[in-house]
């Protein structure tokens, strides 16, 4: 049996960031008339903090908004090239097959292996874990981890508990090997965390180096819009989300 490979200090880096947003905005007292909702813009303000969100347009799938959000993000990390791609969704373009190997065609990549992740809002939190054990591993070097829905297509409109929460939008990110104490795209400052997303979060390309990323498809001022303001120009511009 072979011996444990040491890793030393290295990790996942975040080589690359980018996100793609629907451009229709749908704001509360939108959402309020559209399903009948026994509520108010105040009402979903206090409770959420939320203000507003992205719906995307009939037939624009999960896939359509992570290839969007890939191609920022291999823009953004340069000549890196991913030997993996995670998806983290909770709306999958088809229960079978998955959506990640349709995106991986898409942007280019070629058959390089590529799955799906249904983990809910904390999704891109387990995508990008798991790609880092995988490049700790050495059994990718880059990967390509997306976060995306589109919620509208399974949330019922007329449902006051979850109707004024969830919107629609994916984000990206890329790492690499590297080493804790090195430098990406997330690190310095630089661009905070990563840019946002949907409920699952952002996408980044990987390395070894370090990790992170998380973003919100609804925008909004409370609790949620404080800590996604922390984590990039996106939302500090809108405020939070339902995956914040």
């Amino acid at each position: 049996m072979n011996s444990p490979v040491s890793t030393g200090n290295s990790t996942a880096v975040i080589a690359g960031i980018g996100a793609c947003l629907p451009p229709h905005v749908v704001d509360n007292d939108t959402i309020v008339v559209r399903g009948a909702l026994r509520t108010d813009d105040t009402w979903i303000r206090d409770r959420t903090g939320i203000a507003r969100r992205r719906h995307a347009e009939p037939g624009t799938s999960t896939g359509d908004l992570a290839v969007g959000a890939g191609r920022a993000a291999l823009a953004s990390a340069g000549d890196l090239r991913p030997d993996m791609l995670l998806l983290a969704t909770t709306t999958p373009d088809h229960p079978c097959p998955a959506t990640a190997p349709s995106v991986a065609h898409r942007l280019g990549l070629g058959t390089i292996p590529a799955f799906d992740l249904a983990a809910v809002c904390s999704g891109f939190l387990y995508a990008l874990a798991t790609a880092t054990a995988l490049i700790r591993s050495s059994a990718c070097t880059t990967a390509l981890v997306i976060g995306a829905d589109t919620y509208t297509t399974i949330v019922d409109p007329t449902d006051r508990e979850t109707a004024p929460i969830f919107g629609d939008g994916a984000g990206f990110g890329g790492g690499a090997g590297g080493q804790q104490e090195g430098s990406g795209a997330g690190a310095g400052g630089r661009w905070g965390l990563a840019v946002g997303g949907v409920d699952d979060g952002g996408v980044g390309v990987g390395s070894e180096g370090q990790s992170g990323g998380a973003g919100g498809a609804a925008d909004g001022r409370g609790r949620r819009g404080r800590r996604a303001r922390e984590t990039g120009a996106d939302a500090r511009e809108a405020g939070g989300g339902a995956g914040a």
